[in-house]
């Protein structure tokens, strides 16, 4: 149905095709509007009931303040646990939303590594053992495990680089967004999308939230801009991850231990970016 207006028939009809395509379109842009609100829903955490989170994860209710990026803490669990634990920069759901970019920013690019293996693995992997390493392997991941915004595609992505003792892929921060996301749009749980829908996420910023004085443990956020593409009506949004990473051998592993509290949502380049701590990120 064009929308154009019908020059034949009789006048009933024509009302009746204008309604009908009306309905069409109305039902089109209900559902690009309930993607937005997943996306701005979800990339904050309010689908998270303080009664689902798991015992390591931060809740939006926190009243803890954010420590500063990329600070030390000790070493050891213990250590370990109150870096992941320890909240992020809280930002309104508008600062998701595409707007202004910044004249400013939290500091020099960041240049990551090329993996050594790309090859019969889910994630690429072999990335040295430095703050840019780490921050390389949790990109990759995220660009495996955030297709299409799949659950269950996350939990594969997540597990085939998970250590034992590691939080569960479905307690982690991600996968409670993208239940959000699917839910608000009414979309099956799991799986492929509809006919004629795409869900993207293209990385452009990273920093370290936190390192041990000891350096294997590492957490590690990326931002990167969501596309949600419903036959050519599109949302975009800012949407990030943040892991805990081990050195493992000669590996960059998501730590056992509590999930890392979940990433800031801004707009990529954005002052609310900025003010979380983002930097570009280049290859």
């Amino acid at each position: 149905m064009t929308g154009h207006p019908m020059n034949t028939g009789p006048a009933p009809e024509r009302g009746g095709n204008r309604r009908r395509a009306l309905l069409t379109l109305a039902g089109a842009a209900l559902l690009v509007l309930a993607l937005l609100v997943g996306v701005v829903v979800s990339v904050t955490s309010m689908f998270t009931s303080n009664s689902s989170e798991s015992p390591g994860s931060a809740g939006s209710g926190s009243s803890a303040s954010p420590g500063p990026v990329g600070a030390s803490s000790g070493s050891g669990p213990e250590a370990e646990a109150a870096l992941a634990r320890r909240p992020m920069l809280d930002l309104p759901p508008q600062a998701a939303m595409p707007h202004t970019l910044s004249t400013r920013s939290a500091g020099p690019p960041i240049t990551l590594p090329e993996p050594e293996q790309v090859s019969g693995v889910l994630v690429p992997t072999g990335f040295p053992d430095s703050e840019e390493g780490a921050i390389a392997q949790v990109i990759e991941l995220a660009r495996a495990g955030f297709s299409g915004a799949d659950p269950q595609v996350w939990a594969q992505t997540y597990n085939s680089m998970a250590e034992p003792g590691a939080t569960t892929a479905e307690q982690t921060p991600a996968a409670r967004n993208f239940v959000g996301l699917r839910r608000a749009a009414h979309m099956r749980e799991t799986g492929p999308l509809s006919f004629g829908m795409t869900i993207s996420w293209t990385p452009t910023s990273a920093l370290v939230k936190g390192r041990t004085d000891d350096g294997t443990y590492i957490v590690a956020c990326v931002l990167g801009e969501l596309v949600a593409d419903n036959k050519g009506r599109v949302v975009n949004a800012g949407w990030g991850t943040c892991l805990p990473m081990r050195r493992v051998d000669d590996q960059w592993r998501i730590a056992s231990g509590p999930a890392a509290a979940d990433a800031p949502a801004a707009w990529p380049g954005s002052d609310e970016a900025v003010a979380a701590g983002y930097r570009d990120i280049i290859r």
